[in-house]
């Protein structure tokens, strides 16, 4: 699962670093409202959110062009307690509300690089105004949920 989580982190980062005409800055607030949107969507124990879209959050490591760097919100959580669902009907329950709440503010979701098993799915989206990307795991296995939303590599206002 782990090593699924990290080709996810690294396919995540390797996407998209072109700069554009949005700033980091407002990437970063659009990535934050509509990372919020999605924290109240599943049923969690656990969940763990880790919130880089503020200024201190810059990570210059893996833009190529100088003065561009990108931001990340990351939720996780397990599944509760359920004794009418499995942890693998849980999982298909809760891949479309996720990505449902994503398309109506105007992602698109990579079918090429998405893909969806009993029990587990894999959805990338992206919106390509700002320039985020957000990536869906949810799976029987813990962590059950795992989103990670970035910015493109954008232009850092000075």
């Amino acid at each position: 699962m782990r090593r699924v989580a990290g080709c996810a982190l690294i396919l995540l980062l390797a996407t998209g670093c072109g700069a554009s005409s949005p700033t980091l800055d407002q990437a970063a607030q659009t990535l934050a409202k509509d990372a919020k949107k999605l924290e109240y969507l599943h049923p969690t124990v656990n969940k763990k959110i880790v919130d880089k879209t503020g200024g201190d959050g810059n990570d210059f490591t893996t833009c190529p062009e100088k003065g561009t760097a990108f931001r990340f919100h990351q939720l996780s959580g397990d599944f509760a307690k359920d004794n009418q669902y499995t942890p693998a009907q849980l999982a298909d329950l809760t891949t479309r509300p996720l990505q449902d709440a994503l398309m109506r503010v105007g992602y698109k979701i990579d079918r090429n690089a998405s893909w969806v098993q009993p029990g587990r799915s894999f959805v990338i989206l992206h919106k390509e105004d700002p320039g985020i990307t957000f990536i869906v795991l949810v799976q029987a296995s813990q962590p059950n949920i795992e989103v990670i939303g970035k910015t493109d590599c954008l232009s850092v206002s000075q």
